[in-house]
């Protein structure tokens, strides 16, 4: 009623005021999720991975349905959702037309040239994992020379809450694992510790006993970064290239270059691991075969993976894939091969498709074998 009787200009400076003391997005005790926008607007929708039918991940993508948001007394747009199943889900507003994300809400990600929300619904132990606050320890954004191509690329590097530095030099006389996370054909060097909950993942596994304190590096591998653009822009350049991505192997001669940075500039114990998704798993099983003996385990999640990728070393291969998975056939037939060249693997089959919400639990399993 007092809208109605607000003229227009005090009307809006009224939504403006408001619009400082709301919350956006809530998780209600019944596992269903409450949106609200308070803005000017004439039409506004969310749009979210939370309205996609068949949420037991069996999809290929994870989709993102648009739903309407109504105007309702306060003068905000307000939608609830069905009760949904414990995840970790991405989400933005549609506003007259225009895709924006959430103010309100700091936890975002980026995917090829978007930018996402994040919201998690607990309920079951694991998502609960990518719910607690993160991070305890250190996220470093730093820079690496490729000499094979002549440019910097990035990485941001996780150090745990026990590394202690002093302005990022180590003083610390413990020495730490490292794992290796290396994304897919369009992600980013934000990827992993963005959708991928890495941070979160380890740092609960640690708080649980389950996993070991380590040092995570998650670097940028896309075929070559635009200048003056993020790296997640560049995926037609990643499609376009790819035949020069599979064969030239400078990426992953960059990585090798990456572990000697990495080496030489934290305090790094004897063991190393490496995982990549997609096609990130193909460059770590590659990088692996460049530095025999170096790796101690090798994780391939939902792999694009060949005969070429064959292991040369005696690192232990772990093979995931979701049965919905549109790599499924190709990671089976090189599990086949591993069991033929009678290679120290394991093979894991879920449910899923080729998606962040699988590779997640996939990341946790991984984490867990390196302990």
């Amino acid at each position: 009623m007092l809208l109605c009787v607000l003229p227009s200009e005090a009307r809006k400076q009224y939504i403006a005021n408001l619009s400082h003391d709301y919350q956006s997005v809530v998780v209600n005790e019944d596992s269903t999720v409450s949106f609200c926008y308070c803005g000017t607007a004439k039409r506004v929708y969310v749009q979210s991975d939370l309205f996609y039918a068949n949420e037991d991940s069996t999809h290929y993508t994870d989709r993102a349905r648009r739903i309407r948001m109504e105007r309702q007394s306060d003068g905000c747009f307000h939608v609830t959702t069905r009760a949904v199943q414990p995840e970790t889900y991405t989400y933005c507003f549609c506003i007259d037309g225009k895709r924006q994300p959430d103010p309100l809400n700091k936890d975002t990600a980026w995917q090829m040239t978007h930018k996402w929300n994040i919201i998690s619904v607990g309920g079951s132990e694991q998502p609960d994992i990518y719910l607690q606050p993160a991070q305890q320890g250190t996220l470093i954004r730093a820079d690496w020379y490729s000499s094979a191509e002549r440019i910097n690329r990035r990485v941001n590097i996780y150090l745990p809450a026990g590394y202690k530095t002093n302005d990022l030099l180590p003083i610390t006389n413990d020495k730490y694992p490292v794992l290796y996370l290396i994304h897919g054909l369009n992600g980013y060097e934000g990827s992993w510790s963005e959708r991928g909950r890495a941070i979160q993942i380890l740092e609960n596994l640690m708080a649980q006993d389950k996993c070991r304190p380590m040092i995570l590096v998650m670097p940028d591998v896309n075929i070559k970064p635009q200048e003056g653009k993020p790296t997640h822009r560049s995926l037609f350049n990643n499609i376009m290239n790819y035949s020069r991505l599979c064969h030239n192997h400078d990426i992953e001669r960059a990585l090798v270059e990456l572990t000697a940075f990495v080496d030489s500039t934290f305090c790094v114990s004897d063991k190393h691991y490496i995982a990549g998704l997609s096609d990130g798993a193909r460059m770590a099983a590659n990088t692996a075969n460049l530095m025999p003996n170096y790796f101690s385990a090798v994780g391939l999640f939902s792999p694009v993976v060949h005969k070429e990728q064959l292991p040369k070393d005696s690192a232990t291969y772990y093979v995931y894939s979701g049965k919905s998975d549109m790599f499924h056939v190709n990671a089976k037939r090189f599990n086949r091969r591993l069991e033929n060249a009678r290679v120290p693997h394991e093979y894991t089959e879920t449910i899923g498709g080729h998606t962040w919400r699988v590779w997640r639990r996939f990341l946790v399993r991984f984490m867990m074998e390196c302990y």
